[in-house]
């Protein structure tokens, strides 16, 4: 086994360990905070995409599969700029918070 061939697999479970966390909070902030917010959900679950794309990207490719490498690597980086744009529509569409004086 070649030293690219070991950072390939290293380099997926680590990914695959990163998207527990956008995963873990998708399902559990209703429960837990009580928060049925949407709109969070909706950019966990675009966050927890894309880490899961950039794992199996490299594992794809490890197992031989070259076209569908080469296809996810355009798709993960499309699902990166889908996120980004949710996320700045979020933040120029929301509220500012009113100042507390006390």
């Amino acid at each position: 086994m070649s030293i690219q061939t070991e950072i390939a697999v290293i380099q997926s479970i680590v990914y695959f360990i990163a998207a527990i966390i956008p995963v873990y909070l998708t399902f559990v902030v209703k429960r837990k905070i009580g928060n049925d917010d949407n709109h969070f959900k909706r950019l966990t679950t675009l966050l927890a995409s894309f880490i899961l794309l950039q794992g199996v990207y490299p594992a794809s490719s490890y197992f031989g599969y070259k076209l569908l490498a080469r296809v996810l690597e355009p798709l993960s980086f499309g699902t990166l700029i889908f996120f980004a744009v949710l996320y700045l529509i979020s933040k120029t569409s929301a509220k500012p918070e009113e100042a507390i004086v006390k």
